[in-house]
């Protein structure tokens, strides 16, 4: 019972808010049957054509996704002998506790020459709270 006070409730408060809407509803209804039931209709394949593009956007967006996807994981069979894992390639030499090092380029050539700024020696000394 409550339900049915509340929907009465609202309705009469929307048309406290809109005297001017409900009276040409109700025009529409009384004079011209055909013409109100038109623009319900109208009003109704609106709502059901957006619902509808919604739909479909919402369709094309996870085909979308689906197809990066795909592409993401082509491009990352072709590192090795993993076919899947990119890192597949260096867990294959390695055992879990041993740790290897590799040097991978030459040590860089020396950009600035040895002639270049001055030496200047310097000696450690702390600071103790008392002397400040």
């Amino acid at each position: 019972m409550r339900f049915f006070a509340a929907l009465v409730d609202a309705f009469a408060s929307f048309v406290q808010r809109n005297p001017l809407f409900v009276l040409c509803v109700v025009i529409l209804a009384l004079v011209a049957p055909a013409l109100l039931k038109g623009i319900a209709a109208f009003i109704l394949y609106l709502f059901l054509g957006l619902v509808l593009l919604v739909g479909i956007l919402a369709f094309l967006f996870r085909w979308r996704l689906y197809r990066l996807r795909r592409d993401l994981e082509g491009q990352f069979r072709g590192f090795g002998p993993g076919a899947g894992d990119p890192f597949a390639r260096t867990r294959q030499y390695a055992r879990e506790g041993n740790v290897e090092v590799r040097k991978t380029t030459a040590t860089p050539e020396k950009r600035v020459s040895d002639d270049v700024g001055d030496y200047v020696e310097f000696e450690e000394t702390t600071d103790s709270q008392n002397d400040r």
